[in-house]
C-alpha cells in the first residue's frame, strides 16, 4: 500500500517538474531525501518522479519553446512541428520513442553491465579527443568554408561563455543558459513576425523513425558511460551529424530515445563501473546502497511511471489547440516574461546577466545563417577541458 502511494505521489510532482521548466527531477529528488521516507519508499518515489519528467518535459519544450536541459536538442524541431499545426504529432512521437526505447534498453542492460566497463577503460583517457574530433565532425556539417568558419566562432565563442559560467558561483547555471541560447533569442525573432500557433491536427504519423530509435537506444547507452561529459544533450547533437538527421520527427525520435535510454542504463553504470550518471540515483544510492536484487523493482516501477505518463501526455496534448487561441506575441511576450522571473528566483541577478548574455549569442546562428546548435559549445567546450 506503501508503495503504491509512493510511487502516485512520485508520479505527481514529476508531471510537475516536467511542465515546469527550472524544476528539475533531481531538484525534486534533492527535496524529498529532506523528508522522513522510509529509504525504500524514497527510491520508489524518486524514479517515479524521474518518469514522469522525462516525458513531461517535451510538452513545454515542443509547443512554448521552452528547453530542459536533459531535452534541449528538441526544442527547435519540436516547436517548428507546432507552429505547422503538427505539435500533437510531435508529442506523439516523443512518448512511443521513449516508452520503445526504454523496454529496449531494459532488454540490453544485462549486456551493459559487461560491455560498459571494458568501453569505460578505453574510451575515458582519449575523452578530450574523442569529443574534439566530434566537434570537428559537427562543424564540417555545414559544408561550405565560409559558413565552417561562423560556425567555429560561434562554437568557441559559445564555449568561452560555458567556461566562464560553469566556474562563477551561479545556482543551476544551465537553465538561463540554455533558455537564453534557445528560448530567448527565439522569441526575439518571433517579434519581427504577427502569427499564432496553428490548429493542432491529429496526431498520427508514419514509423519510418523507428530506425533513429534504435540508434538512440545505442548513444544513450554512450552517455551513461561518460555522463557530464557526454550528456544526453550533447549526445543528441553529435548522434544527428553523424546520422545525418534532416526530419524533425526523426531528429525527435534520437532525443527522446536518447533520454529514455540513459535513464535506464544509469543503472547498469551504477552497478558496473560505481558511477552513478544522473543525480536521483546517486541520492538514491546515498540513502541505501543499489544493489542488482533492487533492479527489478526500481526498472519496474520507472517503466510504470513511463507509460502512466505517456498515456497522460497524449491526453493532455489534445488540448494544445486551445494556444490557437492566443497571439503568438503576447504568448511568447508571457513566456518571456516567466523565464526572467524564473531565471531570478532560481539563479539571481547573475544569473539574469547570463540568460541576457546566452540570448545574444543565441540570435547569432540565425542571423549569420548557420545552425543553432553550434551553441552547444557552451558544454561541449568545458567538457573538452574537463577532460584535458
Amino acid at each position: 500500500m506503501y508503495a503504491i502511494i509512493a510511487v502516485a505521489f512520485g508520479l505527481l510532482l514529476g508531471i510537475l517538474s516536467g511542465l515546469l521548466p527550472g524544476i528539475h527531477s533531481n531538484t525534486v529528488a534533492s527535496v524529498l531525501a529532506t523528508l522522513p521516507i522510509p529509504p525504500d519508499m524514497l527510491s520508489l518515489a524518486i524514479v517515479a518522479v524521474a518518469g514522469a519528467h522525462l516525458l513531461f518535459q517535451f510538452l513545454p519544450s515542443i509547443f512554448l519553446s521552452i528547453p530542459d536541459d536533459t531535452v534541449v536538442a528538441s526544442v527547435l524541431p519540436g516547436h517548428r512541428l507546432a507552429l505547422c499545426g503538427r505539435g500533437r504529432e510531435a508529442i506523439a512521437v516523443c512518448a512511443f520513442s521513449t516508452l520503445a526505447a526504454a523496454g529496449a534498453s531494459v532488454l540490453l542492460l544485462p549486456v551493459s553491465l559487461v560491455l560498459l566497463p571494458a568501453a569505460y577503460s578505453l574510451i575515458e583517457p582519449h575523452l578530450a579527443l574523442v569529443l574534439a574530433a566530434a566537434s570537428v565532425f559537427l562543424l564540417s556539417s555545414e559544408r561550405e568554408g565560409k559558413k565552417i568558419a561562423v560556425a567555429a566562432g560561434i562554437f568557441l565563442l559559445s564555449g568561452a561563455l560555458g567556461v566562464a559560467t560553469l566556474r562563477g558561483a551561479i545556482n543551476d547555471p544551465l537553465f538561463p543558459a540554455f533558455c537564453g541560447l534557445f528560448a530567448g533569442s527565439g522569441i526575439l525573432l518571433s517579434f519581427t513576425s504577427r502569427t499564432r500557433l496553428p490548429a493542432q491536427k491529429s496526431e498520427r504519423t508514419e514509423l519510418d523513425f523507428l530506425p533513429y530509435v534504435a540508434a538512440g537506444v545505442l548513444f544513450g547507452m554512450l552517455s551513461d558511460l561518460l555522463p557530464g561529459i557526454a550528456a544526453p544533450a550533447q549526445i543528441a547533437i553529435f548522434a544527428s551529424a553523424i546520422i545525418s538527421v534532416d526530419d524533425a520527427r526523426k531528429f525527435l525520435a534520437l532525443v527522446a530515445s536518447i533520454a529514455a535510454s540513459h535513464a535506464i542504463f544509469a543503472f547498469g553504470a551504477l552497478l558496473s563501473i560505481g558511477k552513478a550518471r544522473e543525480g536521483a540515483l546517486a541520492i538514491m544510492n546515498g540513502l541505501k546502497p543499489i544493489g542488482a536484487g533492487d533492479l527489478p523493482a526500481l526498472i519496474g516501477v520507472l517503466l510504470l511511471s513511463m507509460g502512466v505518463s505517456a498515456f497522460l501526455l497524449m491526453r493532455l496534448a489534445r488540448h494544445a489547440g486551445a494556444l490557437a487561441a492566443f497571439d503568438t506575441r503576447a504568448l511568447n511576450l508571457g513566456v518571456l516574461a516567466y523565464l526572467v522571473c524564473a531565471v531570478a528566483i532560481i539563479s539571481g541577478g547573475v544569473g539574469l546577466l547570463l540568460f541576457a548574455t546566452a540570448t545574444a549569442v543565441g540570435l547569432l546562428p540565425p542571423l549569420l545563417g548557420v545552425r543553432r546548435t553550434h551553441v552547444m559549445g557552451m558544454i561541449i567546450v568545458p567538457s573538452i577541458l574537463l577532460a584535458l
